[in-house]
């Protein structure tokens, strides 16, 4: 029984989650900055929410992945900077191997920056504190780290499926993210890194017009290869998680084992 209440928490957990995102929307919708706002106050209660179950738990940030020590600035730019490179490694796949060129936007805003960068920290801040928090070590203390991450990835996929996302994106890329946000956070113990990851790879993705060509750049295909273009795109994605997902493998030591090494029981 007490495994079943606690998976029943973890659900409880990630339906009112899902309550203060659709109402933080709802409740903006008319004003200004309204995604911005949104996804503002989304985080900010989201945050609580976690606070709230870890204490009714009577455990601690800390071993809920949201611990601050002096490594947690250096997980994030890690993370930032690891971001940037896969954007980069996926753009020089999409040029080299399809018909697709990069050209500077004229009509792009540098004000829209002040909203854009915020937008998509808040963004990564509010699905890290979702799914790799609270749920994700709940799962993992009650069915182990695989089953902890197959029940995440399943939920993360599903999310973006109902936000409007095609079943290929939503399985591979939503996926594959969900698999290397959730390994780098259980593999430092910490949302740190993930963050990092998810908020780089956002912002420049937006940055070079893969978000709708919105950003500095646009992204133009030859006419009669979009479909070449879309495969190409999908296996540079799977290539810049994979490598991703290697170098969080190689150069960030497992949680356990840095504890066992600073003598923390």
């Amino acid at each position: 029984m007490g495994k079943v209440f606690s998976y029943l928490k973890v659900v409880i957990f990630y339906l009112l989650t899902l309550l203060i995102f659709v109402g933080s929307s709802a409740i903006t919708k008319q004003l200004p900055s309204s995604d911005l706002l949104s996804i503002i106050i989304a985080s900010t209660l989201t945050f609580a929410l976690v606070y709230w179950f870890i204490r009714n738990d009577k455990s601690t940030l800390s071993k809920n992945g949201l611990g601050y020590n002096r490594k947690s600035f250096i997980y994030f730019a890690s993370g930032f900077g690891m971001g940037i490179v896969m954007v980069l490694i996926m753009t020089l796949i999409v040029i080299n191997f399809s018909e697709v060129s990069f050209i500077q936007s004229q009509t792009f805003d540098p004000h829209t920056l002040g909203v854009y960068i915020p937008l998509f920290l808040f963004v990564a801040c509010r699905e890290e504190l979702v799914f790799r928090t609270y749920m994700l070590w709940k799962l993992k203390a009650n069915a182990g780290s695989v089953i902890a991450m197959i029940i995440v990835t399943a939920v993360f996929i599903i999310e973006h499926l109902l936000g409007g996302y095609s079943v290929v994106n939503a399985f591979i890329g939503s996926g594959l993210g969900a698999i290397l946000f959730g390994f780098a956070t259980l593999r430092t113990g910490n949302i740190a890194l993930s963050a990092g990851l998810h908020f780089a790879w956002n912002l420049i993705h937006w940055l070079f017009g893969f978000k709708g060509n919105t950003g500095f750049f646009i992204e133009t295909v030859r006419s009669g290869t979009e479909q070449q273009a879309e495969t190409v795109a999908f296996i540079g994605y799977v290539v810049a998680m994979t490598l991703g997902i290697g170098v969080v493998y190689l150069f960030f030591k497992p949680l356990n084992l840095r504890l066992e090494k600073s003598g923390i029981d």
